[in-house]
């Protein structure tokens, strides 16, 4: 055999020990993404929330900060209108998947609860938040999103949830989008 005639052979060896390395290095490459991904999920199993406790709101025992919001009418509501009530104040966005999931269940909470004043404040446009209460049959208000508002009730997403009590107090938060959750928002508050 002549060299001539083993070079072929060689370039041949040495590309198929090119790709057993890339091989190995892409083998590896999962082994290590699989690594961090079971020390992601591990983090976030341990954390109760999967978010640290400063953004979870106001702290309840706060005074609730007034506003005074446009609903989808137009007319002007405050949390001042409901001094002397208990009050669910919602935050929600018609483009969230999970504040879709809630809307009827703050209906139903809405019809069942007579003494707790329902206020949802809505991340959507006039005329998003006008067919949101047309389409969910909405008899409480439904108030546009103010950044400022959303920034002096600390709201860390949506759908988050806060009891307001009858002396304008914070009295419970967290997210919720079933009716048991709103429920038991409003049972944490009153213990």
């Amino acid at each position: 055999m002549t060299n001539e005639s083993k070079l072929p052979t060689v370039l041949l060896l040495m590309l198929m020990g090119i790709v057993i390395l890339l091989m190995v290095a892409i083998m590896g490459l999962f082994w290590r993404m699989n690594q961090l991904q079971q020390t992601v999920l591990a983090a976030l199993a341990a954390s109760p929330v999967g978010m640290p406790e400063q953004e979870m709101g106001l702290e309840i025992g706060t005074q609730a900060p007034d506003f005074t919001l446009p609903d989808a009418s137009g007319s002007m509501v405050s949390l001042e209108d409901f001094a002397g009530q208990k009050v669910l104040l919602a935050c929600s966005s018609t483009h969230c998947p999970a504040c879709q999931e809630i809307y009827p269940h703050l209906r139903a909470f809405s019809e069942s609860r007579e003494d707790v004043q329902v206020v949802l404040i809505s991340q959507s446009s006039v005329a998003e938040n006008r067919q949101l209460v047309e389409e969910q049959g909405f008899a409480f208000p439904v108030l546009m999103w103010d950044d400022a508002v959303a920034q002096n009730y600390q709201v860390p997403g949506t759908p988050f949830c806060y009891v307001v009590d009858g002396e304008g107090m914070i009295a419970n938060a967290g997210f919720a989008n079933t009716l048991e959750a709103l429920e038991a928002l409003v049972k944490g508050s009153e213990e």
